[in-house]
Parts: structure tokens; sequence; C-alpha cells
């Protein structure tokens, strides 16, 4: 019922039919509801959908959780569309009950029912107001939001239910209360798990990724931690400690590390502004010079196993041995494939090309592209531009640019174009547009289909320097977003 209000309130029409999900969906995209609260709301959901169809499901730890989780959406709403000098009160646990009569039940339920339709009536009447809501106000409102999720501080248990979701929701089988080491989960051939509370030499790891029998992860949660990259030193000593308790495949060491990834995480949203206080902390641990790196997600296993398999030194070794005879390129283009080549080497992550219209950008990129996809230095690129025209162009390229032995990059690499929504396993360069991937990771109807972080281990930016500037002939995805600001805020 919060989330029609919210409709109501901010003037958004609600389509007959319309389920919770899809409000949900609506009020996030509009940007009207932060992903904390979405988070958690979509957990609710999840969990009640569970329950509906499953009478036997449940956990007392789990509901007390979600009932707390339910008090924080209320005070959120309270705060943003109630009383502006709203005080919560002190959360209260409801006081257990052994058992509870039949007609108690159907008193509680009838209680609600009656208070449910009060509420739609009260509904009603608010959609049928012209409440001409100033955008001021509505500005005010998003302060507020922002105000109140700020002082958000989780409980460990609500920490571990979000994180669990976002752990399904990249492919992992994930439930904190039952996949337990301690209630005799083990990992198993054909299962991707994450099994809770995995203990070691000494204390335990919140988290233990396995892909079958192989233990390729360790995550370190943490209810409310100040500075999450911290938390990933913790995960390092774990990754000493590990033991082996039964079939399960440790590797050998790299240094003092019996496990490759590592993860931190207070289950908070990742937000550029709160770098060091949000989002997932990653550390590939195989190599001393690596460092800790925030997430938006979570790998996915077939991510996790490619990055496994991935040997970067022999990769760059193959890239300083390559010659450049078969792409015939111009010098000035072989210099700028070098000095991107010994920018990765160097581990930069951000790498800008300066090149002057008619030089051969695109012609530069392919050589680059499969000179990185030979020596195996990626596993996927996206290839990403802000026009249709600019998209069919590369298209084009890359199917006429000849490569080694007379045949075409399409003929040794799998392409796919901006009209192929999702890439193929076999897809080694993905077209597509930053309005079509806006689109895919913001207006998705279908969360299964939006893009893991492993999606692609490369991108490719033409003509960055157009930035984020629309252009005036917006095609039907573009006219998708409300307006320039929408579209702007969510490139950046």
């Amino acid at each position: 019922t919060i989330t029609k209000y919210i409709l109501a309130l901010e003037e958004i029409r609600e389509e007959r039919g319309t389920d919770q999900q899809e409000r949900l969906r609506v009020l996030f995209y509009e940007q009207i509801i932060p992903k904390e609260i979405y988070d958690l709301f979509t957990v609710i959901r999840l969990k009640g959908n569970e329950a509906v169809h499953n009478p036997s499901y449940g956990e007392v730890n789990e509901a007390k959780a979600l009932l707390h989780m339910a008090f924080r959406i209320a005070v959120w709403f309270m705060e943003v569309y109630g009383d502006w000098s709203f005080q919560a009160p002190e959360y209260i646990e409801p006081t257990p009950q052994t058992s509870i009569s039949a007609d108690e039940l159907d008193h509680v339920v009838k209680s609600y029912e009656e208070k449910l339709a009060q509420l739609e009536t009260e509904l009603e009447k608010i959609r049928k107001e012209q409440l001409y809501i100033s955008s001021e106000e509505k500005q005010k409102r998003r302060e507020f939001s922002q105000r109140a999720i700020a002082n958000f501080e989780l409980t460990e248990a609500e920490t571990r239910i979000l994180i669990d979701q976002q752990l399904r929701d990249a492919g992992w089988e994930a439930d904190s209360e039952k996949l337990r080491f301690s209630k005799g989960v083990r990992p198993e051939k054909g299962r991707n798990m994450a099994i809770a509370e995995w203990p070691l030499k000494r204390g335990y790891a919140d988290y233990a990724l396995f892909i079958g029998l192989e233990l390729v992860g360790i995550i370190e949660a943490k209810r409310a931690s100040k500075d999450i990259p911290s938390d990933i030193e913790q995960a390092k000593e774990y990754a000493k400690l590990v033991v082996r308790h039964g079939n399960e495949v440790i590797h050998e060491p790299w240094g003092d590390y019996f496990v490759p990834f590592l993860f931190a995480t207070n289950g908070r949203p990742y937000l550029k502004q709160l770098e060091q206080k949000s989002g997932i902390w990653f550390l590939d641990a195989r190599k001393s010079t690596n460092h800790p790196r925030p997430l938006q997600g979570w790998y996915t296993p077939r991510g996790l196993k490619k990055l496994l398999e991935q040997d970067i030194e022999r990769s760059e070794q193959f890239l300083r041995d390559e010659k450049f005879d078969y792409l015939k390129l111009r010098p000035y283009q072989v210099k700028a494939i070098q000095a991107v080549e010994k920018a990765l080497e160097e581990k930069k992550r951000s790498i800008l090309i300066a090149m002057a219209t008619g030089t051969g950008k695109t012609r530069m990129a392919i050589g680059l592209i499969y000179r990185l996809l030979k020596a195996k230095r990626f596993h996927r690129i996206l290839f990403l531009v802000d026009r249709k025209a600019l998209a069919e162009q590369a298209e084009s390229a890359f199917k006429e640019s000849k490569m080694e032995s007379f045949h075409t990059f399409t003929e040794i690499y799998s392409l796919q174009s901006l009209y192929d929504q999702k890439p193929d396993d076999e897809t080694k360069v993905h077209i597509a547009t930053v309005q079509g991937m806006l689109k895919r990771i913001f207006y998705n109807d279908r969360p299964e289909d939006i893009p893991p972080v492993d999606q692609y281990d490369c991108i490719i930016v033409d003509e960055a320097h157009r930035g984020y500037t629309l252009d005036k002939e917006m095609d039907e995805v573009e006219l998708q977003f409300r307006d320039h600001q929408d579209y702007v805020s969510k490139y950046r």
C-alpha cells in the first residue's frame, strides 16, 4: 500500500493490474525511492511470495529481520511523505507468542482487511485530487529521502538477508539461515553455493563461495562498516587460515592466500560519493600488486570461473612479443595501441586515447581489440557508441577489416550488434549504444537480464568526448528517459 500511496502522491498514474514489482520498478527508475529502500521492498516482496506459495516456509530470525525492514520503510515514508519533522520511535521487537488460536488469528486477519479497505478508500480519494505538487516540493522530498537513508544502520540479520538476495541475483545459492556449515551444508558438484559461517583454523568466514567443490571466494560481511576496504584486510587474514573439512578443493596458495577472490560489503548499494562506505569491495589476491576496488554487484559463478582461468602475466608477455605487421596500421596507430597495452600492464583501469578526426580511430580500435582477444587479456569487450549510425558504421568496419591470413575480424571472433540485447556465451565483441545499455540497466522489465558486473571485462567507448550530450532527434529508447537531466544522471 505504501508504494501505491507514493505513486498517487507523486501524481504518477497506476495502470489497472499493476503489481508490486512493477510499482517498485517505476519508483526506482524515476529516482523517487533510493536503492536502499528499493532493496528492502524487494526482499520483503520476494520473501512474501515464497511464504504465500509455501505454507511451511520461513525462519523466526528471518521473520524478525523482515519486520525490522518493514519498520524502516515505514519510518522513511513518514519522514519523506508525512511529517518532515517526524522523529522515529525506537524499534521494539514484537513479543514472541508460542501459539495463537484460530479465533485470535481470524480477528487479526479481519482487522487487517478492514484497515486495508480504509486505506484503499483514502488512496482513491488522493488519486482523484489534483495535488499540483511543485518541483520545489519534489526536490525537497528527494533531499529528505537522502537524509533519511544516510542514517540507516542495518542489523547483522538485515545485512545478511540483503546480501543473500544479491548473491542469488548473481546466480549463487545463498541463504545464510539454511545454507550454513553448522547445519551440515557442504559444497557439491554441479552447485554454486555461498555457504555461511565457514570454519577456519581460527574463527569463521561469513561466506565461502564454492563453484562445485572448488573454494573460489571469501566474503566478509559487516553490519555497518565505516570503511569497507579495510574489511578486505580481515578477508585476507581468513584466506590464510583455510583448512579442508571434507572433499572440497582448496587451491595451492598464492603467496599466503589459499583463496583467490576476496570480498567485503555491508549490503549497501554502491555510491561514488561514499565509495569507501558502500558497494562490494573486491580483491584478486593471486598477485600482491593487486589492490581492492569497488563493484556495483557480485561476480557470477561463471564470471569468477573465467577470471580464475585468466593468466594476465602470460597475456601481457604475449602482447609484448606479438608483431603488428598483419594489421597494416600506420606508425601512430601502433604507438597508440602500445600505449594502451603499457597502461594495462601498469594496472590502469581508465585509459583515454585522443586522435584527430580522419586518423583511423576505429581501425586502430579494431586492431587493439583483436590483439587483446588473441592474447586472452579480456574475455568479452563492449564497444559502446552514442548513436545508432556509429554502431552500424562500427559493425561494418569489424566485418570488413582484414586481420590474419586474409580473414576478417568477424570470421575469427563472434560479434553481436546493437540489435542483440544480450551477448551469447561465445560472443567476443558486443556493439551497443549508451542509450541501449542504460535501458538494459535501468529500464529492464526482466531483472535476470540486467547485465552482471562480469558480462564484459573491457569497455571501449567510441567518441568519448561527446560525453552525454543528447541528440536533438531522440529515438524510442531515448524517449523513455524523462528529460535531459534524467539521461545525464543515469549516464554518470
